[in-house]
């Protein structure tokens, strides 16, 4: 990231009720105060449905790790979001096949798989854990959560100090 210039970063899964409002929560917990300021994150669904609220295991899962996504209202995806947003992280293939169609190819370096931040990689697709056990939400979530450490690790400024 350049100085103070605010970077946009999207994070899409299906429904936009359970992956994506945790990851958006998540990176916004893992990112410091100072570089979250200079960070715009938020979630869409290619599927959305509109204006429904977060899971309530999503919310629950979000909250055991002090993260509250209670608010969170779904959203469709648009143009105008990925034109938008200079990194687009998708939980499965499927999500960025749809995503593809809307950037253009020289700009196709700022779509990518959240699996592909992960280490070791499990597999390309964050399973989706709707209509599952709170069990199955906390894995969920704690596998973004691993994935998301390669995203902060990737955000950071090449030239850090440590200051």
């Amino acid at each position: 990231m350049r100085g103070k210039m605010l970077m946009d970063i999207l994070m899409v899964c299906t429904g936009n009720i359970c992956r994506s409002p945790m990851a958006e929560g998540l990176l916004r917990q893992m990112l410091s105060k100072k570089r979250a300021a200079n960070i715009r994150i938020h979630s869409a669904g290619t599927h959305g449905l509109d204006d429904q609220p977060a899971a309530p295991f999503a919310i629950q899962a979000a909250a055991e790790v002090g993260i509250d996504i209670s608010g969170h209202r779904a959203r469709s995806l648009d143009r105008d979001m990925v034109s938008k947003a200079d990194l687009i992280l998708v939980m499965e293939p499927f999500h960025r096949e749809i995503v593809a169609r809307a950037v253009p190819r020289e700009k196709s370096d700022k779509l990518r798989l959240l699996a592909d931040f992960e280490r070791p990689r499990q597999s390309d697709i964050i399973d989706d854990p709707y209509n599952h056990s709170l069990t199955v939400y906390r894995a969920c979530l704690y596998r973004i959560q691993h994935c998301l450490e390669g995203v902060v690790h990737h955000l950071e400024p090449a030239d850090a100090h440590g200051v």
